[in-house]
């Protein structure tokens, strides 16, 4: 019994002085590259610095309009969409599925700023 409590206390005793430590980083700007399920999400101005352009396509996602001004761009996206369709319930189950199809959706989209 004395064992125990000796041990408790040594384990206790131990782990209440361990607390975590936290050092202070400097806040550093994190450029959001990723892409939205919401096209009207994301903000592409970052692709400014020609520096953070790394994707293939930082080149259509940046296009600046006039020089002096660097809010003035136009971002171009598009996005396709595949789904396959599949009735089953035709005949009400006499045949087998015979009525499937694909449906596609392809849009193409231009943001001026």
């Amino acid at each position: 019994m004395r064992l125990f409590a000796i041990i408790a206390m040594l384990s206790l005793g131990g782990a209440l002085p361990a607390h975590a430590q936290v050092t202070a980083l400097p806040e550093q700007a994190v450029s959001d590259r990723s892409y939205r399920l919401l096209r009207e999400d994301e903000d592409w101005s970052l692709l400014r610095d020609a520096g953070l352009r790394r994707d293939f396509w930082d080149s259509i996602k940046y296009i600046p309009l006039r020089g002096s001004k660097e809010n003035w761009f136009i971002s171009i996206g598009g996005e396709v969409r595949e789904v396959w369709e599949q009735v089953g319930n035709d005949n009400w189950g006499q045949q087998p599925y015979t009525n499937g199809y694909l449906n596609e959706r392809y849009v193409l989209y231009v943001d001026v700023h």
